[in-house]
């Protein structure tokens, strides 16, 4: 007898209610507004910061960064400064498939980012964005990848013309590679319901983040880069996006028997990007917390960095991912010294700096201390350190909005504020709200030569000429869940991102690891079956070795790089 899966969830990479809403309203997204009239619903909060990486892997494990090891895109290597690509090799804590595979269910997961490589599940797992390229072993089992690449005709991980939509056509070509995505991994997802289902599935869908991040500012007149004179042509391009998954999720839905329960998740949310740009390293340096090598101001070296970050951004704008990724795997040397010349990084003086940022990652940076016995060549003493802490909140504080007068960062968290359990000080010393609706800035990266330039900036408003993010990330997703256990047609409030995996457990009768952060989302399910299940607390999931193993060799760091790059989720 063919199995039926107990627990199907679909995930909306950046989902918003903030665009899902209104379409519902319109009765565009017809097949989501059903689940929620026969579920539950309502925001969901991500983690801190809301970044892909940390949030996906918080949802597997019900547990913050300090328990689990991830933090971001990059990780700062041992005893260094460097900063190393993470993947699912950094994940220290186990995952909620893993302990439903221990409890005897059998799990089935696809294109869930930062789950590369695969874990050797009861069921299977297609790895998600972390995945180096078609040629990794990304299939577990590895005879599924066979089977898929026949039934879909082979199998793309990439969108090509990412990085360079500086014309229509490339705009276009984009618009046209997201939708063969999304319909690849829609078809995928169907036969692998068919043909290989599991008590427990998971299918996401990366296209809302894509979109949100490159079209926003087309949808929305009040943009500081709308172009007018392009938005009857791209203006629908997010909703057409959230349509077509809408459609994508009631394909999956209606081949699923009522008895089955429906989670439909984001990560985080989404929202536009601002005018207020901070050059957080610029800023450091002009509070003399910050030192570069003096050579790196002398004339001729400033004019060979200048030419060679020129090259580098030229390349970077023209050619196509797959470009990018050829020439990366050509030349990983040239490209990793073009790259730190484009950072920066190479140019501080270690030895008289005493906070930084790791510049290179778009979302803006978080400031690491340098600090004796943990960095190699650390200055700042302990007991300095809270001291140094303060008086760096402080002059954050300082950098204010010239048209309101307003502080433009509202809120820096201290490692502690955010982090708990045996990796949190692996995370940044301290970490600035740039999500929240009244504390929004963008980051670019600082050269030595611009240090007596302004460390705010306040963008001109006008169209972008260049491919870049109109739209990033907000603190609030979405969740929806129906099925027998929960209420109908019910808003819910407080729920959290940790809290999905120990609601799954729960509606699956396997006790909750007392060390889960996340909590049983009570409120969502009805009251007579909380009263015949009462929530029951089990033992520790624990955590894996302190040690974190080398993700990638330098290839598939190139690689990995350049899909990044091609995201916009690295400068």
């Amino acid at each position: 007898m063919k199995k039926l899966p107990k627990v199907v969830i679909i995930g909306l990479d950046a989902a918003t209610w903030t665009v899902i809403r209104p379409l519902v309203a319109e009765g565009k997204m017809p097949n989501l507004a059903k689940l929620m009239k026969a579920g539950v619903s309502g925001p969901l909060e991500s983690i801190l910061p809301p970044i892909t990486p940390p949030a996906w892997t918080s949802f597997m494990t019900g547990k913050n960064p300090g328990k689990h090891g991830i933090f971001h895109f990059v990780e700062t290597e041992h005893g260094g400064y460097a900063m190393n690509y993470a993947n699912a090799t950094s994940r220290r804590s186990p995952t909620v498939w893993k302990l439903l595979n221990d409890a005897g269910y059998s799990v089935g997961t696809m294109n869930i980012p930062f789950t590369y490589p695969p874990e050797p599940l009861n069921g299977f797992q297609i790895s998600g964005m972390d995945t180096p390229s078609v040629t990794s072993p990304f299939i577990h089992p590895p005879e599924l990848r066979e089977e898929l690449v026949k039934h879909l005709g082979g199998i793309q991980l990439d969108l090509r013309f990412l990085g360079a939509m500086s014309t229509d056509e490339r705009r276009k070509q984009v618009i046209a590679e997201m939708k063969e995505m999304d319909d690849q991994w829609t078809k995928a997802a169907l036969y692998l319901l068919e043909n290989h289902p599991q008590d427990v599935m998971m299918f996401v869908f990366m296209s809302i983040d894509t979109v949100q991040h490159y079209f926003w500012h087309h949808m929305d007149k009040d943009h500081f880069i709308h172009d007018p004179n392009l938005a009857p042509k791209f203006g629908d391009t997010v909703r057409k996006v959230y349509e077509r998954l809408d459609f994508a999720a009631g394909q999956i839905i209606d081949r699923l028997p009522p008895e089955t329960t429906v989670f439909v998740v984001s990560d985080h949310g989404g929202g536009p990007v601002v005018d207020r740009t901070i050059f957080l390293n610029r800023y450091l340096a002009q509070l003399g917390l910050l030192h570069y090598h003096a050579k790196t101001t002398s004339g001729v070296r400033k004019l060979g960095k200048k030419i060679l970050r020129l090259g580098f951004s030229l390349l970077r704008s023209t050619l196509t991912s797959r470009q990018k990724s050829r020439l990366a795997l050509l030349f990983p040397k040239v490209r990793q010294k073009s790259e730190m010349a484009y950072s920066s990084f190479t140019s501080i003086d270690w030895s008289r700096t005493k906070a930084y940022c790791s510049e290179v990652l778009a979302s803006p940076p978080s400031i690491w201390i340098n600090l004796k016995g943990i960095k190699p060549q650390g200055i700042v003493d302990p007991a300095e350190y809270n001291a140094l802490i303060e008086f760096i909140i402080g002059k954050l504080a300082e950098l204010k909005d010239p048209r309101t007068g307003k502080p433009v960062i509202k809120r820096v968290y201290r490692r502690n504020e955010i982090f708990h359990g045996p990796f949190a000080h692996e995370g940044a010393d301290l970490v600035l709200d740039w999500w929240s609706e009244d504390s929004l800035f963008s980051a670019q990266p600082s050269f030595p030569e611009d240090t007596n330039k302004p460390a705010l900036v306040i963008r001109e408003h006008r169209p972008s000429e260049k491919s870049e993010w109109g739209g990033t990330h907000r603190l609030y997703g979405i969740v929806i869940a129906g099925g027998p256990a929960f209420r109908s047609g019910a808003e819910i409030a407080n729920a959290r991102l940790i809290d999905i995996a120990p609601t799954i457990l729960h509606l699956l009768d396997v006790p909750v690891p007392e060390d889960m952060d996340g909590k049983v989302l009570a409120d969502a399910y009805q009251l007579d079956f909380l009263a015949a299940r009462p929530i029951r607390s089990g033992a520790a999931s624990g955590t894996s070795a302190t040690d974190r193993p080398s993700g990638y060799t330098d290839e598939e760091a190139a690689k990995v790089e350049e899909r990044l790059q091609a995201l916009g989720y690295v400068e």
